[in-house]
């Protein structure tokens, strides 16, 4: 008796492509670059070119084009970056062929919150975070009065570090901030941990007024 191999399960935005996006392209598509790859409906929008997914036809589909560096090695991306494996190109491969759905599925997230930081204006706040694995991090600054968001900003940390990250596990990266108008004297700062290797421990997150 012949039994059929089960069909392999589909590929999902969500686990499979999306900490793909984030640690390799949201670092310069989020704010630049024409087009964003920070949300599944952002990356679907596509940008200056138009739409770089086609769902169901990876070979026309923009995205495969530049990942695979057919336009020139000089518009390969991630751009000044190791190429992608052949792996993830291959999950690309086949989301795409799949149709290019989102599964909508939220990725586990750790967050660490510090409250209590002096903003004050004319003077520099610096902000330092210190996370001690491979991770995709979200670092957001809120008035304390209303939740408002003031300021946010993203990072990839990965070892070796590339063009895209801000730092290699471990290593300590700060921002420099400034007040704007109507700030408050103390603000709170929330840092999110996602897609990382090993359950963060011993995260770092603090900030300080220079003198």
């Amino acid at each position: 008796m012949w039994f059929a191999s089960p069909s392999p399960a589909p590929i999902s935005f969500s686990r499979e492509i999306a900490p793909i996006l984030a640690m390799h392209c949201n670092a310069c598509h989020g704010d630049s670059g024409g087009m964003s790859t920070r949300s599944y409906a952002e990356f679907m929008a596509g940008g200056n070119l138009g739409k770089v997914v086609v769902p169901g036809d990876p070979s026309r589909s923009l995205v495969i084009h530049f990942l695979e560096g057919r336009r020139g090695a000089e518009h390969r991306m991630p751009k000044d970056c190791r190429p992608l494996s052949e792996g993830q190109m291959d999950l690309f491969r086949r989301w795409i062929s799949e149709g290019a759905k989102d599964d909508k599925i939220r990725p586990p997230t750790v967050r660490v919150l510090k409250t209590g930081i002096p903003m004050q204006g004319g003077k520099t706040t610096r902000v330092f975070c210190r996370v001690r694995t491979q991770a995709y991090l979200t670092i957001t600054m809120r008035d304390p009065r209303n939740r408002r968001v003031l300021w946010s900003d993203v990072a990839s940390l990965k070892a070796p570090k590339e063009r895209v990250d801000a730092a290699e596990p471990g290593q300590l990266i700060f921002w420099d901030l400034h007040a704007g108008a109507g700030w408050p004297r103390t603000v709170n700062v929330e840092l999110g941990m996602r897609y990382f290797t090993e359950q963060p421990k011993g995260t770092e997150l603090y900030g300080t007024l220079l003198k």
